[in-house]
């Protein structure tokens, strides 16, 4: 139930950092993943991120010497936090039968 309410609010930040994503070949923007971190009874936890084959997306995000920072990712979870907490709070309220 946890793991389905962070995973509802982690696919807006991803959704939000493929729409924002510069792209140059798109292999940054292809690899773009949710992945499920740990999960306890009172806490579940996801992670949207990179391949980190791809060294350059740090650059990307926080820039670098002549290249200023473009922070999709930052700001996929800065600009939607409503969104992604209406997200969480709709599929745990599913989750136990509730209507919001």
């Amino acid at each position: 139930m946890l793991m389905a309410a962070a995973k509802a609010g982690g696919k807006i930040a991803l959704d939000d950092a493929k729409r924002n994503c510069p792209v140059d070949s798109g292999a940054l923007k292809q690899s773009l993943h949710l992945t499920e971190g740990k999960s306890t009874k009172i806490k579940a936890t996801v992670q949207v991120d990179y391949d980190k084959s791809l060294k350059y997306g740090t650059h990307v995000e926080l820039g670098s010497r002549g290249r200023p920072a473009n922070p999709f990712m930052r700001n996929a979870v800065d600009e939607n936090q409503n969104k992604i907490n209406d997200a969480i709070t709709a599929e745990l309220s599913r989750a136990v039968g509730r209507k919001i």
